[in-house]
């Protein structure tokens, strides 16, 4: 039985959900154990050394003997290789090592017997502090507090007993005005709210009619790129105003938005912090280059080589955040017979009709095969398969074609490729969508693809046409194999990759990028009462504030921010709370204005 074997059966039976997530870790390339002058293997991960190279075991020794062998719990920060952890198990200490890579972790039990430390429940994975005592001695594996610097200190907040808890943020969410990261945008603002924050969606949607209409207005293409621009600076204003009254803790703006570096320079005089999720492929556009320096945190979909890029420009704070699943938008559905011969088919792929995609599928045509989707060409090839005249397909219409759907193709776009771009890295987001329906998928390979889900375990990947089909044709035949894929994806999807854990992910890094930016609030009692207080018990007031959610803001803004948000009628009791809090408003109008 291998090092692996021996540690998961321990893993699986003391912590079976840690168990689950490394058995899913993929292992990145630069993340090499190789031999060593003496013999065992060392580790290296990019450029950084986690071990000696010319004698780890030694080395691992000469630290653990360096501690002492004082009593009371002990918790190291970095596993690496497991070669300064071991002689510790053989003292009668308490343990724990936390270790903040998941690949780093994989490698340890695929070269070290850890079980001594495994079958006591002694290893934590990232953020995971479960269980560790408050008065244990921290002592540091030194390669990985270099490597991991932000986690090391949300392990040092938390051993001090400042657990990093955030309360209930305000967050102003910046959308674009039209595109595909629009629905991502929606998506990060619901993940705010489920995580507890007081969030508002700056949607620039209904917009998007005007700036076409600018096109109508003039044949004069400088004219109206001037109009336009106009358009965007005055959207760009009205984030600055919105930013001054609702007084948000971070404003969280998403590619596309109107947003521009003079605008972004008053937004960091104004609030304390301002992200930007740049949800796009970095060497196709390059507005990023203007953008990246002037935010005080930078999210990719990709790494390397675009950290580099960055790097390179003199932008400090990045970090790769990828995209993941909205359950409330995608989920498994029942569908009327007629929904299943409407959208239903033994393959079907949506999305837009990009260059390398209408190449790609028409060695696909011999299938019963539907493509839906806008930006095909009807007097095409693949006009037997466009369904609908290539009209756009909503949010709605798209779970029921993944739900109906025995193979959901998905290919990435590519504007330099007749197929598979042979150098895609992230993963787009209908890899995320069609796992949450619980749909089957057969995916192009992509860099990012282990990092996230398992091949042939969670999903089916394809690198050539030839392998399409072929695959294509065994899992038609194989409904058994669907399922199982399927619902193996659904599970980690549910598990580990909804738009809630990411956000919660990126709070993480922005706290640890910008240590105490972000305000530490204790939680309120209860959010309405300093309004309650201001009605008899007997109020009709007393019952709708009662009724409020958790995470509410204690102030009439607060509370009629979330009236605001309900499409229903207004009720007597929430008619008199928008009143007083416009009332109010208005009072404070004429002393800004002297009284006049």
């Amino acid at each position: 039985m291998s090092f692996w074997e021996k540690n998961l059966e321990v893993l699986q039976k003391v912590a079976p959900d840690l168990a689950a997530t490394l058995a899913a870790t993929a292992v990145p390339e630069d993340h090499q154990a190789r031999p060593s002058r003496s013999g065992p293997p060392y580790l290296q991960v990019g450029k950084q050394r986690l071990t000696s190279s010319y004698d780890p075991v030694k080395e691992g020794h000469d630290w653990a003997q360096a501690l002492g062998e004082a009593d009371g719990p002990l918790v190291v920060f970095g596993l690496g290789l497991g070669y300064h952890v071991l002689p510790l198990l053989a003292q009668e200490r308490p343990l724990w090592v936390v270790e903040p890579s998941a690949a780093v972790a994989r490698l340890a039990l695929e070269h070290q017997d850890l079980t001594a430390l495994l079958d006591k429940n002694g290893l934590r994975l990232g953020s995971d502090f479960t269980g560790l005592p408050k008065d244990a001695r921290l002592v540091d594996h030194t390669p990985t507090r270099r490597l991991h610097p932000g986690p090391h200190r949300r392990l040092l907040r938390f051993l001090a007993g400042e657990e990093g808890e955030l309360g209930a943020l305000r967050i102003l969410v910046v959308g674009p005005l039209y595109g595909g990261s629009h629905p991502i945008a929606r998506y990060t603002t619901r993940g705010f709210k489920e995580l507890g924050h007081v969030t508002e969606f700056l949607d620039f949607a209904p917009f998007y009619a005007g700036y076409q209409a600018l096109a109508r207005v003039t044949k004069d293409q400088r004219a109206e790129h001037k109009l336009k621009q106009e358009l965007l600076r005055l959207l760009g204003e009205t984030i600055l105003i919105r930013a001054r009254d609702f007084k948000p803790d971070l404003v969280f703006a998403l590619a596309q938005s109107p947003v521009a570096p003079p605008l972004l320079k008053a937004l960091k005089a104004e609030v304390p912090l301002v992200a930007y999720w740049f949800v796009e492929d970095f060497q196709v556009l390059t507005y990023w280059q203007e953008l990246a320096p002037e935010v005080d945190v930078f999210f990719t979909l990709q790494k390397e080589p675009f950290f580099s890029e960055l790097k390179r420009r003199g932008v400090k704070n990045y970090a790769c955040l990828p995209l993941a699943a909205d359950l409330e938008a995608y989920h498994p559905v029942d569908l009327t017979p007629e929904e299943k011969r409407r959208f239903g088919a033994a393959v079907s792929f949506v999305g837009a009709g990009y260059y390398n995609r209408r190449q790609f599928f028409q060695g696909l045509t011999d299938f019963d095969f539907k493509i839906w989707g806008s930006e095909w060409v009807l007097n095409s090839p693949l006009a037997p398969c466009i369904q609908n005249q290539a009209a756009r397909v909503s949010e709605e219409d798209s779970v029921k074609i993944f739900n109906a759907t025995r193979i959901n193709l998905n290919l990435h776009s590519s504007p330099f490729h007749a197929g598979i771009n042979p150098q895609g890295d992230y993963l787009n987001p209908r890899v995320f969508d069609l796992a949450a329906c619980g749909a089957f998928q057969l995916v192009d390979w992509r860099a990012q693809l282990p990092e996230f889900f398992t091949p042939d375990k969670e999903l089916a990947t394809f690198t050539s046409l030839a392998e399409a089909r072929e695959k294509i044709s065994y899992y038609l035949a194989h409904e058994d194999d669907r399922r199982r894929l399927a619902a193996a994806g659904r599970e980690r999807v549910l598990r580990e990759h909804t738009y809630a854990r990411r956000l919660a992910t990126a709070l993480e890094i922005i706290q640890d990028l910008h240590p105490g930016a972000l305000p530490h609030r204790r939680p309120q009692e209860s959010a309405a009462a300093p309004v309650q207080a201001c009605f008899p018990a007997d109020h009709p007031v007393q019952a709708l504030l009662d009724r409020l959610p958790e995470g509410t803001p204690p102030d009439l803004e607060g509370l009629v921010s979330r009236i605001k948000e309900s499409d229903e009628p207004l009720t007597e009791p929430e008619a008199i709370l928008w009143f007083l809090h416009e009332f109010r408003r208005g009072l404070q109008g004429r002393g800004a204005n002297g009284g006049s």
